[in-house]
């Protein structure tokens, strides 16, 4: 019995290979990239919405929204609140999807800006004065703060003072829709930005002495 032995061409074999190991190699880099530019354009938006969080909680830090709400509050009527201004050009969905509850926690798919004032008397827990969701109506959104959080994060011997905080709870919608990004995050993509700035009007007033 004779064995013939197949002849191979020199150099195809490792052509073969090169071109296999060659779009594995642009498969993964094209993963990669596209992947990088999902969370570049997520980590932009967030950048965008923080700046918006620290514009509306400065404006509101030299004014008094209790005293004149609507120019914080109100979006009714063509007055914008000012933080709503300060997101340009994101736009926040206030078409909510479907209504939330208290069941979705963290997952609640309404975009909203909450606004919380407090009172501080020195060395005692913050007291809430204004508490309000600006997309009440659809959202059902309430800050993630509660008011011994809030004191926490103040000098226990700071002097009375008053505090706002800016909630914005803004979903980013993926751009790319990668399905091997959405099997492990979830689109939209929730976010919790917010800002804390002291507020002179709201600094509790001494009971005057008899």
């Amino acid at each position: 019995m004779v064995l013939l032995k197949q002849k191979t061409i020199p150099g195809k074999r490792s052509k073969a290979q090169s071109a296999v190991e060659l779009t594995l190699v642009l498969s993964i880099l094209l993963l990669v990239l596209t992947t990088m530019v999902e969370f570049g354009v997520l980590l932009n938006q967030y950048i965008d919405v923080q700046d918006a969080a620290r514009t509306g909680a400065r404006e509101a830090s030299v004014a008094d929204p209790i005293a004149d709400p609507a120019l914080f509050f109100n979006i009714d009527h063509g007055v914008p609140s000012i933080v709503i201004n300060s997101l340009k050009p994101i736009q926040l969905n206030t078409a909510c999807p479907r209504p939330a509850t208290p069941a979705d926690g963290p997952d609640n798919p309404c975009d909203d800006i909450v606004i919380s004032v407090y009172s501080v008397l020195s060395g005692s827990t913050p007291t809430r004065l204004y508490h309000v969701s600006v997309y009440s109506s659809t959202s059902n959104r309430s800050s993630r703060f509660t008011p011994a959080q809030i004191g926490a994060r103040l000098n226990s011997g700071a002097p009375n003072t008053g505090i706002i905080v800016i909630e914005i709870f803004y979903s980013y919608p993926q751009m790319l829709k990668l399905p091997f990004v959405t099997a492990v995050v979830p689109d939209p993509i929730p976010l919790h930005i917010f800002s804390i700035m002291p507020l002179s009007a709201a600094e509790p007033t001494p009971t005057p002495r008899p």
